[in-house]
């Protein structure tokens, strides 16, 4: 057989992917003239296509030395060269070699499409985004008609949380290609992420019609339905995914969730351990030390309880530390440096020895992340432990908040002090369902004329400073809080607290202050449902939206508790 011949019948036998008798007859090639090109590059095609990129990349570089730059077969060698590397992670050379075909005036959307993909995988970070989503977009210029190379720019737009470019980007993928599940769950979350929850249901609903076994899509449609709060349906569709994959992390945490905002503590409190396994779950630290299982006794021995999440978090379940203490256990706490001074005046029947992360810690027995004290402490709904209060501000702290309180707004009788929280971390995922606008508060003032309202966080967004700035009767109580004994003292100073669910609202709860906390429609499953008391808190109110992104309804909600409250001033 010729060369030609055994070179038309290897090629065959690639396509058909039969891939070792393609090999066979391209080394038999080889063996006679051991710089055949053609022989070469199939050879390289072959062992890419089995992922194995190491020897790919090898004869794709012998047969490239062998080819002039001018011909055209020496461009797909070098694509393919491009992806060798990449499948080695070899991403600097794969972009490098395919930015040079690019500048070289090859205008072929595939080269676009690669140096963004290794331009991305450069950088996990993100850095890169911008670059490789410019890179899309001239491969797009080429060939506007390409499904694939859409979904790739809103996977891209999505790792910078721009939904609403995912959401265009998806339109487009959906638009040439309506038969891929991928795609329909994909600008499902698109539809998640920018509120509107029943078309994300749309598009979950149209995956599952193509592939009726996609766990994501199951856990996916969940969390749009918990949003809408029909959580009995949210907790079928996570049982569903869990059916096909029973150890998905994703299906089993937010099932917890669910069944947590429920009060169904029994079956949540177990699943909710899943909260180390999900995509984006925080670090397990000390897992070198043993976790205490809630069942061997503790009495002479040292535990860790050590903070997880954000300070709500931390504030809310520190309660548990002295029951811990209360069963015979040296109790360490590890939290944040600034909380270290209040989380001193939690009331222990034993000392609690406490430390800030990051530093050294003491020889300990064993350890417990705090939220994992409900479970081995066996919570029930109905028997929450609730002190009226468990955290003290510092009394000469409160003294000098006070005067710069009265600086503000000089304290006269029968004046209220109203505290406002309108904002939380703006880092946080779910910050867009939680924070208020301030001016949105504005209907406050018109409840009563005996009103002074203080602004109550260090950093105001700049819309709310300048909102602030020109209203009567309110004023700005946040500069100078260094830490949360400042936030503790400044609390302390007003007669009610209005906030929004964030740490502020714990706070508030755990000094036994007055507080009303303004929740949205799906809230944290800390706040139940259909109740405006707290089992956490017992100074607290609850007032809840109505309807899901509407804080109208709860400002005249609010209002109108605010003309009636007996609250005399202090």
């Amino acid at each position: 057989m010729n060369p030609t011949e055994t070179l038309r019948q290897a090629f065959q036998l690639f396509e058909q992917e039969h891939y070792a008798a393609a090999e066979q007859a391209l080394f038999g090639l080889l063996e006679v003239e051991p710089d055949h090109v053609q022989a070469l590059h199939l050879l390289g095609s072959v062992a890419l296509a089995q992922a194995r990129f190491e020897e790919a990349a090898l004869v794709l570089q012998r047969a490239l030395r062998l080819l002039p730059d001018n011909v055209p077969e020496s461009l797909s060698v070098r694509y393919k060269l491009g992806r060798a590397f990449y499948g080695q992670g070899r991403f600097e050379d794969a972009f490098l070699l395919y930015r040079a075909l690019i500048e070289a005036g090859h205008r072929m959307p595939e080269l676009f499409v690669a140096a963004a993909a290794a331009l991305q995988a450069l950088a996990p970070s993100g850095k890169n985004d911008a670059a490789a989503i410019a890179l899309l977009e001239e491969a797009l210029q080429l060939q506007a008609d390409a499904p694939d190379t859409w979904h790739r720019k809103a996977m891209l737009h999505e790792r910078g949380k721009d939904w609403s470019a995912v959401r265009a980007s998806m339109r487009q993928a959906l638009r040439l290609d309506g038969q891929r599940a991928v795609y329909w769950h994909d600008a499902g979350m698109a539809e998640h992420a920018l509120g509107d929850f029943e078309t994300a249901l749309k598009y979950y609903d149209q995956a599952l019609i193509l592939d009726p076994d996609y766990v994501d899509v199951h856990v996916s449609r969940g969390t749009s339905l918990a949003r809408l709060r029909q959580y009995d349906e949210a907790i079928d569709s996570y049982q569903r995914a869990l059916r096909l994959k029973p150890d998905d992390a994703e299906a089993r945490l937010n099932l917890a969730l669910s069944l947590l905002v429920l009060g169904r503590f029994q079956e949540a409190f177990p699943l909710y351990e899943w909260r180390w396994e999900g995509r984006s779950a925080d670090p397990y630290r000390h897992e070198a030390i043993p976790a205490w299982n809630g069942a061997t006794p503790l009495r002479g021995k040292r535990i860790l309880l050590w903070a997880e999440q954000g300070y709500g978090d931390i504030i809310q379940f520190v309660r548990y530390a002295p029951l811990i203490a209360e069963a015979g256990a040296h109790v360490v706490l590890e939290v944040p440096a600034n909380l270290l001074p209040l989380l001193a005046s939690l009331p222990s029947p034993a000392p609690l020895e406490m430390v800030a992360i990051g530093e050294r810690l003491p020889e300990v027995d064993c350890q417990l992340p705090m939220m994992s004290l409900p479970l081995v402490c066996n919570t029930q709904y109905g028997e929450i432990p609730s002190a009226a209060s468990y955290l003290r501000a510092d009394e000469a702290r409160k003294q000098a908040w006070m005067a710069r309180a009265d600086a503000l707004a000089p304290r006269t009788p029968g004046r209220i002090r109203v505290g406002v929280v309108c904002s939380g971390n703006p880092g946080n995922t779910n910050d867009y369902r939680r924070s208020i606008p301030l001016h949105q508060f504005a209907p406050l003032a018109q409840a009563r004329p005996d009103l002074d309202f203080f602004a109550i966080q260090p950093d105001l967004r700049e819309a709310d400073a300048a909102w602030l700035r020109t209203q009567e009767g309110w004023h700005w109580l946040g500069q100078g809080i260094a830490n949360f004994n400042d936030t503790a003292a400044a609390l302390s100073c007003m007669d009610l607290l209005i906030t929004v669910d964030t740490a502020a609202a714990h706070l508030a709860g755990a000094l036994g202050l007055p507080v009303w906390i303004a929740l949205p429609f799906a809230p944290d499953w800390r706040w139940f449902l259909n109740r405006h008391d707290s089992p956490w808190y017992p100074t607290a109110k609850l007032f809840r939206q109505q309807k899901a992104g509407q804080w109208e309804d709860v400002a005249l909600a609010l209002k109108a508790a605010l003309a009636i409250v007996d609250l005399p001033g202090r």
